[in-house]
This record gives C-alpha cells, structure tokens and sequence, in this order.
C-alpha cells in the first residue's frame, strides 16, 4: 500500500514540475517579449525625438525669418543680352539689315528693372533686420514680407560690405524676435538648421551639420571667418539664419561654393554682433586699425626671418602717420601676439584687434631679427580705402611684388648701405612684363623713366604710366651695382 502512494505521489510531483517548468517558460518568454518591445520602443523614440526637435526649432525660429525681395535699375542696350555681334556673320545680317539700323547700331540704351531676392533675420523689435549685403546693395526699393504674411518696404540702415552684412528697417508692430546665440561655442559636427527663401520657396528648412569652422581664403573680402555646413544652401538663402539645436541663431548664411554640390558659408553670429549696433546707430562699422599691412608666414618666410616657428603674421608694410609707424613697428617684425594671446595668422590677428575700441592700446608681442620683444599700439579709427600696400591692377599687370626698403629687407638681399630709399622688387612671375623688362627678386627700383622712386605709392604712379611700346628706362641697384636699363616692346 505505501509502495503505490509513494508512486502516485512521485508521478505527481513530476507532473507538477513539468506544469511549473511550462509556466516558468511561458512567462520567461512573455517577460523576454516585454523587454523586446520596450526596447524597440525606446529605440523608435530616439529619432521621433530628435525629428520632434527640429520641428520645435522650426516652429520657434520660422517667424523671425523673412523674405527679402528687391527691385534695381540699370542701363542696358537691346542687344546686350545677345551678345555684341549676335547677328553679325549669320545668314540673318542681311535680313535684318533691311529693317533700317538695330538699336545696337544707334547706340540706344534703355532702363531695365532687375529683381532679386534673399532672406532676413528679424533681431529686434524696434524692425530692424539682419542680411546679407549682397542682397539689398544699390537697390531702389526693398520689400519685405513676414512668415504671416505681412508686408513692409523697409530702408536700408547700414551695410558693411568689408563682412557682407547690412541692416534694413522697417515700420511694423509686434514682430516675433530670433534669438541669437553664441557662435564661439559651436562644435564640429554640431546639428545645423538653415531656414530662407531658396530660389523664392519660402520658409524653407533643411537640416545638416557644422562641417568645419573659421574658414577663409574664399576671397569674398577682407574678413573672413566662415562657418562651413551641409545643411542645404541655395540662391536666395543669402542672408538667412543658420540655427543650432536649441533653436538659436549662430550664423548668417552668406554663400555657397558652385562647383561643390552641399557646401554652403555662414557669417559667425558673434562677428555680426559686433557691428550691429554700429550699423544701427551709424549706418557704417568704425574699425580700429593698427596701420599695417601683413601677410601669412610660409616656411621659408619663417626661415629668413628668423622665426623657429611658422606661426606669427608677418608685417608687411607700415602706413606714414598710423599708431603703428608712431609705436617703431617695422616692415618685417613678426607679431606673435596681441594683449598675450598669441595669433598663428592673420585671420586670427583681424579678430583680435576687431576686439578692440578705437583709441585703445594693444600690446603687440613680436619677433624682430630673431629676437622677442613687446611693442604697444595705438588703435585709430580704419579710414574708409586704407592704402593699400599695392594695387592689385599694379601687380597683375607687372606680375611683379614690391615693397618700400627697409632695413630687414636690405640685410635679407644684402643691399649696399648706400642705398636708403627706395622699392625693392620681392617676387617676378613667370613670363610676366616685369621678367621681360628685366626686373629680378631683390632689385631696388630707383627711378622708372627718370622719375625718382622712394615709395611703394611713387612706383604705382610710374607704373600705371608705362608704355611699353614706347620704352622704359629703369635706374636699378642690383648686387652692389647701380645702372640704367632700358626696355621696349
């Protein structure tokens, strides 16, 4: 009897198991399926999240943008769009010769509205509006339409051609603000958002990264300090926030390059920031200057002029009556510092000093003839043309790089120290009129057709009145030798 209970009792208890493992695994594989979807979930929600991100800084950042269109005169003559000898040679010459003469042949010219358009940044609520001054330069009327679809003329306040920025105003009641951010702070690979009017489409919103940051060298003008992005930019962007993750402005989109298909430049929100008020208040940006002309160092550049290290902005010229002519700077010294923060170029040394107040003085760390030493500065107001250190039409048409001597120069050539003024030639290009006359690096120019030269300013003037056809009769010292070439074409 006990023999069979304890085998009914043990069949029991290993059905009971096998009931208990069934249960134990469906809801292990019920809890496994719960864990599944909570993680896909999560996983879903990663990208809706960011996507509801960039809709938020759409809706925050849209109404502050604004369409910018444009209306401008110029003068045209009727076969100006064809070209001057359209007809000329073709089997038409003739035909249309029998309409009597074409307006080309009178010489007619006529007026021609031309429209354009960008975009604008509303950044105060008094209607002032940033963009490009690209955009509204020489036009005769500015329209400017709001995202709820108000429209104002607005009046140009101030432009600043020298960073492609202008502000316009207009007359207008509650209008919706963009907050501006800090451009210093941004990252490489940081989320950017560009919002304008590409080819007329309005409000429009495309989505990339910061691709790089402080990019020059794009030849737009005298400082540059781009902020490089992906993010979709096209004609008619021009003056159109570029806008970071949390919905603020740090860049102003300014330009793209054609031949590369998503590589689009905005102006650093923070260099805007500066001229702003300026551009309000006076309708033009007060720079403070030095006085000097500089250029990069290059290795060999470093090499001559004593420099261990490549980084420094080297001086090039000195402009007469300036702070920095006053201060003893001179053509040559390496300026590695400003105030003791050190500058590897000159990008780096604009920013620096565009930090600065007119009439303040600057402690300029430099290098002259290898050794260190500390300079201070004087800024002035930058004049409107500053003298340039040569004119490029000069240059392109010599092919030929001057500058005034000085003593760093003549010890660099090895000129005589009989020689005391003067314009030594530091570079001749290949095939250039200056190599066929006969200039060489290192030449001291004298007197170009018996016209003494001392300055950089005397050699232009000479050089603009030139006749090749005619004869050049140049006074050069060259190696210890000065004598009297001459040269016709």
């Amino acid at each position: 009897m006990y023999k069979k209970m304890a085998k009914t009792l043990g069949v029991g208890l290993a059905f009971a198991g096998l009931l208990f493992g069934l249960f134990f695994c469906m809801n292990n594989d019920r809890a496994n399926s719960l864990t599944s979807a909570k993680e896909e979930k999560e996983t879903l929600t990663t990208p809706k999240s960011l996507g509801r991100a960039f809709v938020e800084v759409a809706k925050k950042a849209q109404p502050a943008v604004v369409n910018i269109t444009t209306e401008k005169t110029i003068t045209m003559r009727p076969w100006d769009r064809y070209g001057e000898d359209f007809f000329k040679g073709s089997p038409f010459e003739d035909f249309f010769k029998g309409f009597g003469p074409s307006p080309r042949e009178k010489g007619k010219e006529y007026k021609h509205k031309q429209r354009s358009g960008g975009s604008g940044v509303i950044v105060d609520k008094e209607g002032y509006i940033l963009t490009n001054n690209h955009v509204v330069e020489d036009a005769d009327k500015i329209k400017i339409r709001l995202n709820d679809g108000r429209e104002f003329s607005a009046t140009l306040k101030g432009q600043d051609p020298r960073t492609d920025l202008a502000v316009l105003h207009i007359k207008a009641k509650d209008l919706p603000v963009a907050t501006l951010g800090d451009s210093d702070k941004l990252e490489v690979g940081e989320w950017a958002i560009a919002i304008g009017s590409p080819f007329g489409l309005e409000h429009t919103v495309t989505v990339g990264v910061i691709s790089a940051k402080g990019r020059s060298g794009l030849g737009t003008g005298t400082y540059e300090d781009f902020i490089q992005t992906d993010a979709s930019i096209n004609p008619g962007n021009s003056g159109g926030p570029l806008i970071n993750i949390d919905g603020e402005v740090v860049g102003i989109n300014a330009m793209i390059i054609q031949p590369g298909t998503g590589i689009g430049f905005a102006i650093p929100i923070n260099m805007a920031k500066q001229i702003l008020s300026d551009l309000i208040k006076q309708g033009k940006v007060v720079r403070p200057w030095l006085g000097i002309s500089v250029q990069d160092l290059t290795p060999e550049m470093a090499e001559q002029f004593q420099v261990k290290e490549k980084e420094g902005v080297l001086i090039a010229q000195v402009h007469q009556g300036t702070g920095a002519e006053k201060a003893g700077l001179l053509s040559g010294d390496i300026i590695k510092s400003v105030d003791e923060k050190s500058v590897k170029n000159g990008n780096e040394l604009i920013k620096e000093i565009q930090k600065k107040k007119v009439g303040q003085t600057v402690k300029l760390g430099l290098v002259r003839d290898g050794k260190p030493m500390t300079v201070e500065v004087t800024t002035a107001a930058m004049p409107a043309k500053p003298e340039p250190m040569q004119e490029k039409d000069i240059e392109e048409k010599l092919g030929a790089r001057v500058q005034e001597l000085t003593p760093q120069l003549a010890a660099r050539y090895r000129i005589s120290s009989e020689v005391k003024r003067g314009v030594i030639v530091v570079g001749v290009e290949e095939g250039s009129p200056a190599e066929d006359i006969g200039l060489q690096e290192g030449d001291v120019v004298l007197e170009i057709n018996r016209k003494k030269i001392e300055t950089v300013k005397d050699f232009e003037k000479a050089a603009k009145d030139m006749n090749m056809e005619k004869g050049v009769v140049l006074r050069l010292h060259r190696r210890g030798n000065t004598f009297y070439h001459s040269f016709k074409k």
